[in-house]
């Protein structure tokens, strides 16, 4: 017997990488959606472990071992069988790859389809350092065709620089990245003449995203400030790059490492951040990256840590509102210490973020959005 009252709509979000919890697959969508009380939710993820079902969300696991390519290919098999089993009246895509079956199945099982963009997938190719040119040109060519294909009812579009980036993913909705939660009421936050001060990365850890850049900058503050330190946690998918990076830990004081081949749990990076007196986004000055508003920027704002970034207009003025952080060149290692300076003698945190900066402020647009299509 179903554990759903027989009333609601079936909705199922899918995804073949991401953890059955992802932060925004089910703590922004799925959790969205249950608060109406109109659906029943089905999520399919990453899980090593048979995932259990918890109060009106029921879980599946696409694929259990994450390097595993025949995995991989069995989990398009996983999906079609849930999408027969299921039956949904709403199919919510948050991956390319499961595109061309929901788009073979949709005259069958009679779903609306929503495709959840969260990356411009083809632009991050050239972020990946372990491709050569002809593997990332049949990569790229394989997601063309993939999101190229035909019933997609609506796209959301985690970036707002994605309307530019892809003009052709139309209709579409703009859902960024926000944080889910409340905004951790704090202070004027002053940080000068600590000596012992906690920095931290978080997330996805790739060269592209300045991780190597940042390592170096904090050998060069060691010098002055031996008591510092750093905190490196997060999924790291390039295996080259990570076998680097423990290699060099071992000769840097400080330096703690925490990287996986498999998601790491949002919380657990949230809990990292809570705990820094400066979260790093050292990310390189790359088209992909650059015109995005990276998910940190809005956790540190809510949970008031201040961040060290990279130089970008963009990002310096939404921080310059409330005096959320301050930016440095992470490769003047000449200049490192007098930028960190720099950085101290600033109160952080002279203003409070508005209520902009989270997910409530994007989720009506999202619930309303799933209804229309339901009309």
């Amino acid at each position: 017997m179903s554990q759903f009252p027989a009333k609601k709509v079936s909705v199922l979000i899918a995804s073949t990488l991401k953890p059955i919890l992802d932060v925004r697959a089910f703590g922004k969508l799925a959790l969205s959606l249950g608060e109406t009380n109109k659906y029943r939710l089905f999520i399919i993820g990453f899980s090593p472990k048979r995932p259990t079902s918890i109060h009106e969300f029921r879980f599946y696991s696409s694929m259990s071992h994450f390097d595993s390519r025949v995995d991989r290919l069995l989990a398009q098999g996983r999906f079609m069988f849930r999408l027969l089993k299921i039956r949904p009246k709403i199919l919510i895509c948050c991956t390319y790859e499961l595109l061309p079956v929901a788009s073979f199945l949709k005259s069958i099982v009679g779903y609306k389809i929503i495709y959840d963009v969260q990356e411009n997938y083809r632009a991050n190719l050239d972020l990946n350092p372990s491709l050569s040119i002809n593997q990332k040109t049949k990569a790229s060519n394989l997601i063309r065709k993939a999101e190229s294909v035909h019933g997609i009812d609506l796209f959301l579009l985690a970036e707002k620089c994605y309307t530019e980036e892809m003009p052709e993913k139309q209709p579409y909705l703009v859902l960024e990245n926000k944080y889910q939660g409340q905004i951790k009421k704090t202070g004027p936050k002053s940080l000068e003449g600590k000596n012992k001060i906690r920095f931290c990365i978080t997330g996805t850890i790739t060269p592209a995203f300045g991780t190597w850049d940042a390592i170096r900058w904090f050998e060069a503050i060691l010098k002055s400030y031996p008591e510092a330190e750093l905190e490196i946690v997060g999924h790291c998918p390039v295996d080259s790059f990570q076998k680097q990076l423990l290699d060099i830990a071992r000769g840097i004081p400080n330096l703690i490492l925490r990287i996986d081949r498999n998601p790491i749990g949002h919380s657990e990076l949230i809990a990292v951040i809570a705990k820094s007196d400066f979260a790093l986004l050292p990310y390189q000055n790359h088209t992909g990256i650059r015109d995005k508003m990276p998910t940190k920027l809005f956790e540190c704002a809510a949970l008031g840590v201040p961040v060290l970034i990279s130089p970008n207009v963009k990002w310096e003025d939404f921080l310059a509102e409330f005096g959320g952080g301050f930016s440095l060149d992470f490769l003047d290692l000449n200049q490192a210490v007098d930028n960190l300076n720099a950085a101290l003698s600033l109160t952080f945190f002279t203003g409070m973020p508005t209520d902009n900066i989270l997910w409530k402020t994007e989720k009506s647009d999202f619930q309303q959005a799933v209804q229309n299509l339901l009309s």
